[in-house]
């Protein structure tokens, strides 16, 4: 699936995007004054260029602009077509489809209502209707979590204690509350640096190991002191032991935790938004092949 970096005439640059999000974005008004596009993030040609996007500004320049109202009123319709229909239905997920998958395909679709994503101007109305649908997305993926085998013997630790990922998976705890506040959502800004990560059967944990960002959220997470802010855009290489390979791509920290609780490390997670289909086949036989004889990894 493609990928576009947006900008505007005042300098922002918004991206990665899939041709589906900017449609998205463009119908509901959010995204305006689109002089230049990209399919790299550094390569940029002016929006001419791009006839599948300048075609979807066309379209959406010639349709009178929808009020606040009208269109809080069709996020209604839509959240009403949706409350009858469970977890599977509403997220297109076959029902013998594992949790991963399910929850992947929640974190897509949720994005879009998430407060994360949602402009600072928009009127309260409309702010609301999107409030109303994440929660609802939230609500089905927590009755879902509630339905998997081994839920209901879900083994807590004691408040404050240090539970490592792997043994908290081991209890089969519920990996996600799905509120909007732990909800992943991507942002972008104009610093970016390089963060270079060794990647070997020790720390394959990084893919898989925290509750929140993980391989299937579109995500690693890298435990640190010292974490980068939310929002930084940064070039990661991975750089892979036997085989040895690396792995490039544009990315930028979707999670940032500094809080010293005890609940979880400090640290930061990274998007993986950009994998290749080729390079996330390699990384998923990379962790199959690794994961097994991995020690615990260290919190």
């Amino acid at each position: 699936m493609s990928n576009y970096w947006i900008g505007d005439s005042i300098g922002r640059v918004l991206g990665p995007l899939t041709l589906q999000s900017l449609r998205a974005l463009i119908s509901s008004g959010r995204l305006k004054a689109v002089t230049r596009a990209s399919r790299d993030g550094e390569n940029w040609e002016p929006i001419a260029q791009f006839t599948e996007v300048k075609d979807l500004l066309s379209a959406a320049a010639a349709v009178p602009p929808v009020s606040a109202r009208e269109q809080s009123e069709r996020l209604r319709q839509q959240l009403r077509q949706m409350q009858p229909l469970n977890a599977w239905q509403l997220f297109g997920v076959k029902p013998d489809a594992p949790i991963e998958e399910l929850r992947g395909a929640f974190f897509r679709a949720a994005r879009r209502f998430s407060p994360e994503h949602l402009g600072a101007d928009m009127p309260p109305e409309l702010r609301q209707a999107n409030a109303d649908i994440f929660e609802l997305l939230a609500r089905r993926m927590r009755e879902a979590e509630g339905q998997r085998p081994g839920a209901a013997n879900v083994v807590r630790a004691a408040p404050g204690a240090q539970v490592p990922f792997r043994a908290a998976a081991a209890q089969q705890a519920p990996a996600y509350t799905y509120s909007a506040e732990e909800f992943v959502g991507l942002q972008t800004r104009n610093e970016r640096l390089q963060v270079e990560v060794r990647v070997s059967a020790r720390n394959t944990g990084i893919f898989t190991d925290h509750r929140i960002i993980n391989l299937q959220s579109g995500g690693l997470f890298l435990p640190t002191h010292r974490p980068l802010r939310l929002g930084t855009r940064v070039d990661l290489v991975l750089s892979f032991e036997q085989p040895a390979r690396q792995v490039k791509l544009r990315s930028s920290v979707i999670w940032e935790y500094t809080l010293d609780d005890g609940k979880q490390p400090r640290g930061y997670g990274l998007g993986l938004a950009d994998l290749r289909a080729e390079e996330r086949a390699f990384l998923d036989e990379y962790l199959r092949a690794n994961r097994a004889a991995a020690p615990p990894s260290s919190s």
